[in-house]
């Protein structure tokens, strides 16, 4: 059967039920086979479809961002082979994904019109905290392509399978990104008055896979998802003074996950189904597990306590060594053979079942308060923000070790109090005199921080602030492009199927063209 990538149905048993520990057993079926279904069913449902772009996998880290985000922001050392710089089949995969995903979102949108007024009114939590995560997986991927199917996009079950009614045409990113603020907006003040009756409460804490009915987390994440992408707007004429004005009353309203304990997370709570990253040491260790040469010097220069966690000494290596991208691929393939590079930790890293798959996190929001403070000439405020995220983010990464299985690389002492404070000194915020030597130490937080759980985060704060400045050799056997690209390019089957509306968009499908917040 012919099928439009972005309307396709989902094909997978889908498991649901409570976040605990042993609870996970209820199995849904996909819409196209379908006879009934419920709203907490397709919630669930549609939450669990794209798993694997939040918690660390095999398919996520070897078949898409291995080869494109983390290599063009160097969160990990890459051998410089030709067409490095070429999306290719990566951008298909993520493509394939994000539409069965929000097919099943459209589901949920159709059980929920079949419902009387007042269970709508009842079930509404349902749609305010699916929207929530819709929009945080779309604005990701508005940041890797641009123009985007949307609107129309997964309602294939609304015309009775006829594929060309179907057809989506491509939303206006920056359109779409002011929708997203302002629904986000309206969900916060919504989200202060709203009560759950004792039924419908129960029912959302069992099949809510992120927060677990937590209406405050909700919330923050909203907030959060808010202040991120006001943030990457902030430099888009037209948008720069409603990201100023609105970034200023969320953090007034002080309810977003600025603390650690408020970290929004796809959590690994059991073994027992495939909700865990029991294949991400294979996406590795099999592909890529080696250490880019700026963060290690980062971290060697000035003893930053995070190194032993993320990474371990190559086994011929008496230092930490970073793989140089200004070498040639023959240099490195040797280096990396004689086990003189450094790698992730084992134990922390690539053989952990237990990892978080990473919505939003304290460091992360410290560090864009960091920013918006410094752009507005706070320099006091910006600093303490900074230095506080430094310390979460220090936490988080040995944190991360604490339920690792395999101790064989885990480091035997935890950073000392006297150890972070060191390295802070050493950054020297306070040293930073202007804003735009306050940016590039944020920005190299930020590089170290995602590293690569947030890929996708990193790679775009890369490319709107043009920071850290990263070195790349240019691949000179391609004609297609020679540099890091500035954005994703759509899947060949968009041409094939979608052709009327590919066909209008077309003139922005290269890998030159700069997504509307990449103004600098």
């Amino acid at each position: 059967m012919r099928k439009l990538l972005y309307i396709s149905f989902a094909t997978a048993a889908i498991f649901l039920g409570s976040c605990s520990e042993s609870d996970f057993a209820e199995a849904y079926r996909d819409p196209e086979t379908i006879v009934t279904t419920t709203v907490p069913k397709q919630f669930a449902g549609f939450m669990k479809i794209n798993f694997e772009d939040v918690i660390p996998s095999y398919w996520n880290y070897f078949t898409v961002i291995g080869s494109t985000s983390l290599s063009y922001t160097q969160a990990h050392g890459f051998v410089n082979s030709t067409g490095r710089y070429v999306v290719g089949e990566a951008g298909k995969d993520r493509w394939n994904r994000y539409y069965k995903f929000i097919t099943q979102y459209r589901e949920l949108e159709k059980v929920m019109a079949s419902l009387s007024p007042a269970d709508q009114t009842a079930n509404r939590i349902y749609m305010i905290t699916s929207t929530i995560y819709l929009y945080d997986h779309t604005s990701k991927m508005i940041d890797n392509f641009g123009d985007i199917p949307f609107s129309e996009a997964g309602k294939i079950s609304f015309t009775a399978g006829n594929y060309a009614q179907a057809a989506a045409k491509y939303d206006s990113q920056t359109e779409l990104y002011v929708k997203m603020l302002d629904d986000l907006k309206a969900f916060s003040t919504e989200l202060n008055t709203i009560t759950l009756a004792t039924g419908v409460e129960t029912v959302f804490k069992n099949q809510d896979l992120i927060n677990k009915g937590n209406l405050v987390s909700w919330k923050n994440y909203c907030n959060s998802l808010r202040l991120r992408m006001l943030n990457r707007v902030s430099s888009v004429p037209t948008l720069s003074a409603r990201a100023n004005t609105e970034m200023a009353e969320i953090i007034a309203e002080a309810k977003i996950v600025d603390e650690s304990s408020e970290n929004i997370a796809f959590r690994v709570y059991t073994q027992d189904t495939d909700l865990d990253t029991a294949g991400f040491f294979d996406a590795l260790e099999s592909g890529n597990n080696i250490a880019p040469k700026s963060m290690i010097d980062h971290m060697n220069a000035n003893s930053d306590p995070r190194e032993p966690w993320l990474f371990e000494k190559g086994a011929s290596a008496t230092a930490y060594v970073g793989l140089d991208p200004a070498l040639t691929s023959g240099v490195q393939e040797q280096l990396i053979a004689n086990t003189q590079i450094a790698i992730y930790n084992r134990s922390v890293v690539s053989k952990n079942k237990w990892l978080p798959g990473t919505l939003i996190n304290a460091p992360e929001v410290n560090l864009i308060l960091a920013e918006y403070y410094s752009r507005n000439g706070n320099a006091a405020t910006a600093k303490v923000h900074f230095e506080k995220a430094i310390r979460q983010s220090i936490e988080y990464y040995v944190r991360l070790g604490d339920k690792a299985d395999v101790l064989t690389w885990k480091p035997t002492a935890e950073p000392t109090v006297a150890e972070v404070d060191a390295y802070i000194a050493k950054i020297n915020f306070a040293g930073a005199l202007t804003a735009a030597d306050q940016l590039k130490l944020i920005a190299f937080q930020k590089y170290i921080h995602y590293n690569i759980f947030q890929a996708d985060e990193s790679w775009a704060e890369q490319r709107r602030l043009k920071l850290p400045a990263l070195n790349f050799m240019e691949d000179e056997t391609s004609s297609i492009r020679k540099t890091p690209p500035t954005r994703w390019t759509y899947p060949n089957s968009e041409r094939v199927y979608n052709t009327d509306n590919y066909n209008k968009v077309k003139d922005k499908d290269d890998l030159n063209t700069k997504i509307f917040w990449d103004v600098k």
